[in-house]
């Protein structure tokens, strides 16, 4: 194998490859990405068997065809450090690839490709075509409920329904749960439901962004998400959590509250700067006109700050929430206000934008005040 390209052309698909391979695995080959050049382009491919990566892009220059497989980690490291717009110069001599940039010269050890794991073909049972910035902007709306706790893997992914025109991701994290939809021009006639685990959640929005239509595939088992000459691979999560809509039933809740979303943030950071790790919460007490925000008494003292509201549909009311729960949620909001809906001090409050094409759930903090 011997080809040239110039360092950026090859950067970003070694930055994406990167995090899909194991590193810290025992299995050698696993740390390694398949390169293989063949007909004018080059075929990267990496996996750590629960994703994988696989992508193809134009050189300059094959003088030989062949296939290898290299650490990933030290080769992205070698072309990272050498200069921008460089043409760098890989030739594979039967034992080591050479990498050569002007006066640089590196020899990196290899495996041979036929040890690579093959990537899980897809014969696909359901099919879906969607804009890139339309899943991105779902899956950033959802993906910081996705659980970490491999204990409840159900609650460790985001979870896909396709019902004929519209798609809808939701996750939960036992103390919050998030759901995002999008209508399509379209409708698909095979309904389905998958679950994705969270780090191939987090592979797709950085891999994918701004990458035009992304063409998705499932047999129920994997999933694989092509776009332009990038494909990401992935298994699915065999369980995931059933009727999560029916938690977000208007009727639930009376009492509602609507609220300048800047004014919440900035407010709720200010007052929260004096909880802890034990006693994260800040009280919320409305009233007709305002809100009165209020950090739960710790050993170093306690903070309040009042803002204005919007609107306010009832006399008095009072709850305990997680200020960081909350932020991270709003955070996500783009309008400028949101609005609470409660039914009481122990139930889940509903946060709803002003586009109500998105919404979430959050678990109060059930202590008495002092």
């Amino acid at each position: 194998m011997h080809f040239s390209v110039i360092k950026e052309d090859i950067l970003k698909y070694l930055q994406y490859a990167n995090s899909f391979t194991n590193p810290k695995g025992l299995n050698d080959i696993l740390q390694n990405i398949y390169m293989e050049a063949e007909n004018n382009t080059v075929n990267i491919k990496a996996t750590n068997y629960q994703m994988g990566f696989s992508c193809n892009f134009e050189v300059h220059n094959i003088e030989r065809e062949g296939r290898i497989t290299v650490s990933c980690r030290k080769l992205l490291d070698i072309i990272k450090e050498l200069p921008d717009g460089a043409l760098i110069d890989f030739q594979y001599d039967d034992t080591r690839l050479n990498v050569i940039c002007s006066k640089s010269k590196f020899k990196l050890s290899t495996i041979p490709s036929e040890n690579f794991p093959s990537m899980g073909e897809i014969i696909p049972e359901y099919y879906l075509k969607i804009n890139s910035s339309d899943l991105i902007t779902l899956l950033k709306r959802t993906v910081f409920c996705i659980l970490n706790d491999s204990q409840k893997l159900e609650y460790t992914g985001a979870q896909f329904i396709v019902n004929r025109d519209v798609l809808e991701i939701s996750a939960t994290g036992m103390q919050r749960v998030a759901i995002a939809s999008v209508k399509f021009n379209t409708e698909y006639s095979n309904d389905f439901t998958v679950n994705i685990p969270k780090k191939t959640v987090s592979e797709i929005i950085r891999v994918f962004e701004n990458k035009g239509l992304i063409e998705i595939e499932t047999d129920r088992r994997q999933i694989s998400f092509k776009a332009d000459n990038i494909t990401v691979y992935s298994k699915l999560i065999e369980k995931f959590v059933k009727n999560i809509d029916r938690l977000f039933i208007d009727e639930r809740y009376p009492v509602k509250a609507k609220i300048d979303r800047k004014s919440f943030i900035e407010a709720s950071k200010r007052v929260s700067a004096i909880t802890s790790e034990e006693t994260p919460g800040i009280i919320l007490e409305f009233d007709k006109s305002a809100l009165k925000m209020s950090s739960l008494e710790t050993i170093y003292g306690e903070g309040s700050e009042i803002i204005d509201i919007i609107d306010f549909n009832t006399e008095n009311f009072e709850i305990i929430l997680n200020a960081r729960h909350v932020n991270e949620i709003l955070n996500t909001i783009e309008t400028e206000d949101f609005t609470l809906e409660m039914s009481d001090k122990r139930s889940p409050v509903l946060i709803t934008p002003s586009d109500n094409n998105y919404r979430y759930l959050v678990v109060p903090i059930s202590i008495d005040k002092i």
